[in-house]
């Protein structure tokens, strides 16, 4: 599309928007008037997943089952188009742009065009298969976990390049030592960091979690590497996790770091557990490890969950968590060990209608949750293809 074609599409988007004349428009205005804890559809087409081009407005753009969302400090916002290889960002105008991937109908690739080059590449050029969670590095850059990539990436927002971090093919290796190609991940889904500089890591496949230190040195923390459930406890290096296995399983695991602790969702095991970096210890922290939707109001530790993946430490300092396959977001107070929904009715599918309360709001297995500056949450409501603004 050229620049004139696109000109004028942003003339008629921004007269449409003005003029309130279309459903989009309408759309932008549920988001905008929205009232504490009610919902809107934040970006994509309700219920249709594709891709459809940049340079159109965020609820005029399809997308295909997000993973995850981060805000920039530069007012942008970034998100994990998981299904169309893309990791694309919205611009202040509302208008989204595609900063690394090729979307490939066919099948998605891994690096660069003609293969990865050693300095990196442009993320023009760049192509990615699936990616899942977005981190904000101390420099500036964003870590790109990706995930049927068994790498990590980094891009620099000021110039859209992209670097590899580690991970070559799927597999298990490199241990103490630094990072680098020869670093092997079995679709690395999540990543989180302390204070320190310290990245931490779901090598899902392997069933471990795996640390890289401030020096760029590898090694494993929690986890043997079979799948299970066990170890609660005890030291966490000889834990069980039960992350998806197989061909084509969906991404599982989710990773927090929070005062010393690292909050893991066991997904496939339906707990999440609470692992103390000061002494290596593991614990339940919520969850029977009997799938289900019950317990709201009571204690986490006795409350079902089923399928729990991203969380995120709210403005509150609550643990907001992505209760998938119920369909909702959960919250648990870290302090009183106790449990809510925040967002989704437990019933798996979509609403006509916006800004309803949230917990009026239906949802299709959520994979993904994070918060703005100003406190608001934003959930990828993944198999419905959109991203969920929730008002605080």
């Amino acid at each position: 599309m050229n620049r004139q074609i696109l000109g004028l599409w942003g003339l008629v988007a921004a007269f449409a928007l003005a003029t309130g004349c279309d459903e989009n428009a309408d759309l932008d205005r549920a988001c905008r008037e929205l009232r504490p804890g009610h919902a809107c559809t934040w970006v994509g087409l309700k219920d249709e997943q594709g891709f459809n081009g940049d340079g159109q407005h965020r609820q005029q753009t399809l997308i295909n089952q997000p993973q995850d969302l981060l805000f920039m400090p530069d007012g942008t916002a970034w998100f994990t188009d998981f299904n169309n290889f893309l990791i694309r960002r919205i611009l202040a105008d509302g208008t989204v742009e595609t900063m690394v991937g090729s979307t490939d109908p066919v099948f998605p690739g891994d690096g660069p065009f003609g293969g990865i080059a050693p300095g990196g590449a442009e993320g023009s050029e760049w192509l990615l298969n699936h990616p899942t969670n977005l981190v904000l590095l101390p420099d500036g850059k964003v870590l790109v976990v990706a995930w049927h990539n068994h790498k990590l990436l980094t891009v620099d927002p000021k110039t859209g390049y992209v670097t590899v971090v580690c991970g070559g093919g799927a597999g298990f290796a490199g241990d103490g030592k630094p990072v680098s190609a020869a670093t092997l991940f079995k679709q690395v889904n999540d990543a989180t960091m302390d204070e320190a500089g310290n990245i931490y890591v779901v090598d899902q496949q392997n069933e471990r979690i795996r640390k890289i230190d401030a020096d760029g040195i590898i090694t494993t923390i929690a986890g043997d590497g079979m799948a299970g459930y066990s170890g609660d406890g005890g030291p966490a290096i000889k834990a069980q996790f039960s992350w998806a296995r197989g061909s084509n399983p969906n991404p599982s695991g989710g990773i927090v770091h929070h005062k010393g602790v690292l909050y893991i969702s066991d997904t496939e095991a339906d707990v999440i557990r609470a692992m103390t970096l000061a002494d290596g210890s593991i614990a339940a922290f919520a969850g029977t490890g009997k799938g289900g939707d019950s317990g709201d109001d009571g204690p986490a530790l006795k409350a079902q969950l089923n399928g729990p993946r991203d969380l995120e430490i709210g403005p509150d300092g609550d643990l907001y968590f992505a209760d998938t396959d119920n369909g909702k977001v959960r919250a648990i107070d870290l302090e009183a060990g106790i449990i809510r929904t925040v967002v989704g009715t437990g019933e798996l599918g979509v609403d006509a209608e916006e800004g309803k309360l949230a917990t009026e709001t239906r949802l299709r297995r959520p994979f993904g949750i994070a918060f703005d500056p100003d406190g608001n949450l934003y959930v990828m409501d993944t198999l419905n293809s959109r991203i969920v603004k929730v008002a605080q």
